[in-house]
């Protein structure tokens, strides 16, 4: 099921607020236009909360962006660089 699913871009704030402001729209005229609260908008454009699938199509659609993991090059920092799995023992410290 989890396989077909997308994964939001570590940058989604940034492409929101970029393209907001490109277009030369407030946070509350972009709430309106998608018919959500100023404060989602707000939220979304701090990094602050993950936009629903339903929010994401809209942004996406309303302000024709990505949002999508892969859509950018600027992604590859959520990337270890290594081939090798990490596992919570690599990053769990014991108090012994």
């Amino acid at each position: 099921m989890f396989d077909d699913m997308e994964e939001i871009a570590t940058d989604y704030d940034e492409r929101i607020r970029n393209a907001r402001e490109s277009r030369g729209l407030s946070q509350e005229d972009l709430a309106d236009t998608l018919n959500e609260k100023t404060s989602l908008i707000r939220k979304l454009e701090r990094g602050e909360t993950l936009p629903s699938d339903s929010v994401q199509r809209k942004l996406e659609r309303e302000l024709d962006i990505s949002l999508a993991e892969g859509s950018d090059d600027t992604d590859a920092e959520w990337s270890s660089g290594s081939s090798t799995t990490t596992t919570l023992g690599d990053v769990v410290k014991r108090k012994d």
